[in-house]
């Protein structure tokens, strides 16, 4: 090979190396764009995702890193409204410019103006230099030229067939965007429309989430507590049906409550009935019962369903409840009277009666009470009309449930329709431990034996007489 063709020979090469490293620095700004474009969409993503309640966080978002993408332009993020097109967002590499551009705004929503037109239309606006863009926008074109900016590219943010803003690329020098840059720009759109989305349901949620709120609330108080529970935790089905469950049902009634009404006015009665039943529910509510229905000044509760903690805990549960009522209703009065509201006692009859009883929705498809219904509901209605003012009755079965820690005195027994005997019952006098501490009663049990003194209503004749001869027994 002569001399001549080597050096042609390594100008080849060395034209060959060139090329090929200005083909790898091409790939490698390529690669370098296509990477800060991912970035900038994936922390515009991430914002989207951390503020779902507000946009703003997105559209800064948004023309922050636009900055790299975009450079030695001015992005901006604008909405409109009313009859005004305002600056949501806005990013320039120089401060001062970013605020020179801020302070344009706002613009009119006409289509006189860029920004109006890309809005009113939902069409893209792209002009590689403002100057040709005069006669069509003269206004708006000489906005641009007065800040220094000589090309600019609107890309409407669209909702269905309506947009909702418009993101801009101003820039100082005149000339295209590039496919690709473009393209990030329908990107950017769409994230800002995403963003405004995401706003507009999350705020929408809330605000239905807060009207559900408030309606709970207010049916809350209409409905037991555990039927509401139940309810809204899917528990309990809102159809026609019933269960057999054995119950301990209550029923309290204001002894001469028509007299009472006559000497108060309406305001006052409905004051006094109020505080009333609400001290009662209160009580009701601590010791679980549930609430089935108020009837005036009647209340009716029943312990048992919809959870249970076994017949004999369900039926103490209801008495200790109604003996607090009763002494609550005793503090009540005492406020009453030294008020002047009340002249005569304000006394309760309470009713209390454990047994079997059918539970469930009753009513139509349109229109249910969940309730109990059945004989054992209406001896305790019928137990609380026969008990003393002030006082507690119950039936025999209640009693045998309770008997160990409740003292209780046998009462007439009361003939009633759909019983076939005499119904037995027993007025409560007190728990053991609080009369034992009150000093009304001697108590004493052991293996074989138990003693009961209620100092307050014993025959102490025929006591001391039983006693002899239990003694005498003992020295048998």
């Amino acid at each position: 090979m002569t001399r001549q063709k080597k050096q042609d020979a390594a100008k080849g090469d060395s034209s060959n190396l060139a090329a090929q490293q200005k083909q790898l620095d091409l790939l490698k700004r390529e690669l370098s764009e296509a990477l800060d474009r991912q970035a900038a969409t994936g922390e515009i993503l991430r914002v989207i995702s951390s503020s779902p309640t507000s946009s703003q966080p997105v559209f800064e978002a948004i023309v922050q890193t636009g900055l790299t993408l975009f450079p030695d332009a001015a992005i901006s993020v604008a909405l409109p409204m009313g009859d005004q097109v305002h600056a949501a967002a806005v990013a320039e590499a120089d401060p001062a410019r970013a605020e020179a551009w801020r302070n344009r705004f706002p613009f009119p929503l006409t289509r006189e103006y860029m920004h109006g037109f890309a809005i009113l239309e939902g069409q893209i606006i792209d002009f590689p230099d403002v100057e040709n863009a005069q006669q069509e926008f003269g206004v708006g074109a000489q906005n641009f030229l007065a800040s220094g900016y000589r090309a600019v590219t609107m890309m409407p943010m669209m909702r269905g067939d309506t947009a909702v803003g418009v993101l801009s690329v101003v820039r100082l020098s005149p000339g295209p965007l590039s496919d690709e840059q473009f393209a990030m720009l329908r990107i950017y759109a769409a994230q800002a429309v995403i963003a405004i989305e995401n706003t507009r349901l999350v705020n929408e949620m809330r605000h239905t989430n807060d009207i559900l709120e408030k309606v709970s609330d207010q049916l809350a108080k209409y409905i037991s507590p555990q039927l509401y529970q139940s309810i809204i935790s899917g528990e309990q089905r809102v159809a026609i049906g019933s269960t057999r469950k054995k119950l301990t049902i209550f029923f309290s009634d204001i002894a001469n409550f028509t007299e009472i009404t006559d000497q108060l006015e309406s305001e006052e009665l409905t004051s006094l009935l109020n505080e009333y039943l609400t001290e009662m529910s209160r009580i009701a509510l601590e010791h679980g019962a549930y609430f089935d229905k108020f009837i005036g000044d009647a209340m009716m509760f029943y312990f048992g369903d919809p959870e249970t903690r076994g017949v004999k805990e369900d039926a103490a549960a209801c008495v200790r409840m109604a003996i607090e009522m009763q002494r609550q209703l005793r503090k009540l009065q005492t406020g009453w009277q030294e008020q002047g509201l009340i002249d005569r006692p304000f006394e309760a009859r309470i009713g209390i009666n454990t047994g079997y009883c059918t539970v469930g929705n009753f009513g139509s498809e349109d229109r249910m009470d969940y309730t109990i219904i059945g004989g054992e509901v209406n001896l305790a209605a019928r137990l609380q009309a026969h008990a003393e003012v002030g006082g507690i009755l119950m039936a025999a079965e209640t009693y045998s449930l309770v008997k160990d820690w409740l003292l209780a005195e046998e009462q007439e027994a009361i003939t009633m329709k759909g019983f076939a005997k005499p119904v037995r019952t027993f007025s409560v006098q007190g728990t053991y431990a609080e009369l034992e501490e009150d000093e009304q009663l001697f108590r004493h049990e052991d293996e074989g034996v138990t003693i009961a003194i209620n100092g307050n209503r014993v025959d102490k004749a025929r006591t001391k007489e039983a006693l002899k001869k239990a003694l005498a027994h003992l020295d048998d």
